[in-house]
């Protein structure tokens, strides 16, 4: 046997033998582990990926031998237990993926062990239950039920009995639920002609997937809008259950036929028809290109159905590729963190997510290629918990290193935990599809009165937030895409950074009017005495005409720096101040709806309040100049030059 390292053909996977009686061997598959794991142990480039080779590695140099011989069998479960199948050894590292003769393929190699185990064991109610991500949904959106799901995923109480009974970790930030699904919700257009390009079929079917359905309906009905706007015609897949990725992380391969019986003939009617299939979930798009080819290699309509699949910035790049992909984009997006799931560099697509961010002029792209530890329903299971934080670490920190204005990855579950990791940062968590969006700015407005109401909501921002200013939940989950964009773009000019670690947001109506809805729509309070309380909360952060009103933060990626750092920085707040012209500075008054800081931290947000005379605010508006700075022993900073938008939305705040 040749013992050359790599190949140079392409990495070649096989199909997956599951039906044959032999794939349940234990012996058969012990000798199998062992064979590769020896492979594995004397090679060693995938010990930074997870922690499945680490565990293996440990093993083995505490065994009796020091080789893979002395190591128990039976602790080679451990090893299973903590691939969470990325893929990303296959992908990326391993020199001795087929066709290498030694044809190593461990992340299948684990999907044949845990099959074997759920064969003979089954899985208990905790996975059984995440891996329901259907049923969950069904269930969980219900209207009243939604409220109830949300509330208890964010009780500190309901989380610790979720951890002690159910093994999900209490400190796992979890999606919320929206009553509002997708494919209830979800408006197609069909009006358009078809162009077909030379890559790409100028018609497309929409495979919600259960998180967007479920989760983040906002995803599909941005996909929806990217589609109108380049003319495409659309329509909802006709029928769908879940795609079966959990199902096949379980190693329950029986339910990922019957998932697959139910999903492939909707779809194969439809890439039969000329549609090109958009999933906006990479794990689901992977699903179908790959993981139900290699399951069942002799299914015609399952070969089929994967030609016709496609992750959607691949099928919007082909598109431009075609010439038929519109860049009239009407808003910059600044500086973006973002991150490629490991599901889509599967596929090998390339980076065109990031290529197509990059067309957008006035945006950064600050990409990150690596795990970020969580999977699925992996990172959230007590026992992983500590591990996918721990493999996600360096993705925290790639991800704040360049002080974004937002963070972005196509799995919306690996964004939600990258923002955990992250910790207190300025940076909005947006999908990709909604940044592109946005780009486009104003698409086919919905002349609706929520839609009218979000246009007009910032004509006079000295008045107050009051209840009837307010959008009812129902009209506001209509506006909130038009709406968010305008506070977005409206932001970007409220923002003043100074030095690297602290940054001002300065709020006037329309942001804080934004805050109040949002939390509204989080919290789902309708009642007017829940409203009424938001009311009070946020009230007094807007200005009033005589002063500035501003959120104050202290950003510091690395967690042990934070601390350090806010630990030398007690009363930073109390030394900003602004420079009207020659006259006297003004210095920021601070926290006073409550204390943030104790004598050895102070905290890494705060309130201000910058206090105008009259005569200040009229050289202001005749053109003073105005300036802001940072004096504290720890820390100084000075931004003397304001941009003129910048400068320009300040002083509207002003009045005489």
């Amino acid at each position: 046997m040749t013992t050359r390292e790599g190949s140079l053909d392409a990495p070649k996977r096989h199909p997956i033998n599951w039906k044959d009686i032999d794939f349940y061997d234990e012996a058969n598959l012990f000798n199998e582990m062992e064979r590769v794991f020896d492979i594995c142990q004397g090679c060693r480039r995938c010990v930074n990926l997870c922690t499945a080779f680490p565990r293996l590695f440990d093993l083995i140099d505490e065994g009796s031998t020091g080789e893979i011989d002395g190591v128990e069998k039976e602790k080679f479960w451990e090893v299973v237990d903590r691939c969470y199948l990325c893929d990303m050894c296959f992908m990326t590292k391993c020199p001795y993926v087929p066709p290498h003769p030694w044809n190593v393929d461990f992340p299948h190699l684990m999907l044949r062990a845990k099959t074997v185990n759920y064969k003979k064991h089954g899985a208990d109610f905790r996975d059984k239950l995440l891996s329901s991500t259907d049923l969950m949904g069904k269930l969980a959106t219900i209207p009243g039920v939604v409220t109830a799901v949300n509330k208890t995923n964010k009780t500190p109480t309901a989380r610790k009995l979720m951890h002690n009974l159910l093994g999900i970790h209490a400190e796992r930030e979890l999606p919320e639920y929206d009553s509002h699904k997708f494919r209830n919700n979800a408006k197609t257009n069909h009006s358009f002609p078809v162009k077909d390009g030379k890559k790409t079929l100028g018609k497309v079917a929409i495979y919600a997937t259960c998180y967007v359905n479920y989760n983040e309906p906002g995803i599909g009905h941005d996909l929806l809008k990217i589609l109108e706007h380049n003319e495409i015609p659309v329509c909802l897949v006709e029928k769908e259950v879940c795609c079966g990725m959990p199902k096949l992380e379980l190693g329950n391969l029986e339910a990922v036929e019957k998932l697959k019986n139910q999903n492939i003939p909707p779809l194969k009617k439809l890439a039969k028809d000329g549609y090109a299939i958009l999933t906006a979930v990479p794990s689901c798009t992977l699903m179908y290109k790959q993981e139900l080819p290699l399951l069942f290699p002799d299914d015609a309509d399952v070969q089929a159905v994967a030609e016709a699949m496609f992750d959607p910035f691949e099928y919007l790049m082909l598109r431009k590729q075609d010439n038929l992909l519109k860049t009239d984009f009407k808003h910059q997006l600044g500086n973006i963190s973002y991150h490629i799931p490991c599901h889509q560099r599967v596929q090998n697509i390339g980076k065109k997510t990031r290529d197509i961010l990059q067309l957008i002029p006035g945006t950064k792209v600050n990409t990150v290629e690596r795990c970020s530890g969580h999977d699925g329903t992996w990172g959230v299971k007590s026992e992983h918990f500590a591990d996918s934080m721990k493999i996600g670490k360096p993705v925290f920190k790639q991800m704040a290193a360049s002080a974004p204005d937002y963070i972005s990855s196509d799995c919306a579950i690996a964004a939600r935990h990258i923002q955990q990791g992250m910790g207190e940062n300025n940076a909005q968590k947006q999908h990709p599809l909604t940044l592109l969006r946005i780009a486009y700015g104003e698409i086919h407005p919905q002349q609706t009165n929520p839609a009218n109401a979000a246009s007009t909501v910032q004509d006079n921002t000295m008045n107050m937030i009051t209840r009837d200013s307010l959008m009812t939940l129902e009209d506001y989950a209509k506006a909130r895409p038009e709406f968010r964009a305008k506070v977005m773009a409206h932001k970007n000019n409220r923002r003043i950074s100074l030095g690297d670690n602290i940054t001002l947001f300065f709020e006037d109506e329309l942001t804080i009017r934004y805050q109040i809805q949002e939390m509204l729509r989080v919290e789902k309070i309708f009642d007017d005495a829940g409203i009424h309380q938001e009311l009070e909360a946020y009230n007094p952060l807007v200005p009033d005409g005589c002063n500035l009103k501003a959120t104050m933060m202290i950003e510091y990626p690395d967690p042990d720096e934070r601390a350090e750092k806010l630990a030398k920085l007690v009363g930073v707040e109390k030394e900003i101040y602004i420079k009207v012209a020659d006259y006297p500075p003004v210095y920021a008054i601070a926290d006073e709806d409550l204390e943030r800081e104790t004598e050895e931290k102070t905290s890494s947000v705060h309130f201000l309040r910058f206090e105008f005379t009259p005569e200040m605010i009229q050289a202001l508006k005749q053109d003073a100049h105005l300036s802001i700075h940072l004096a504290h022993p720890a820390y100084q900073a000075s931004v003397d030059s304001i941009a003129p938008a910048v400068r320009q939305s300040l002083v509207s705040d002003l009045v005489l």
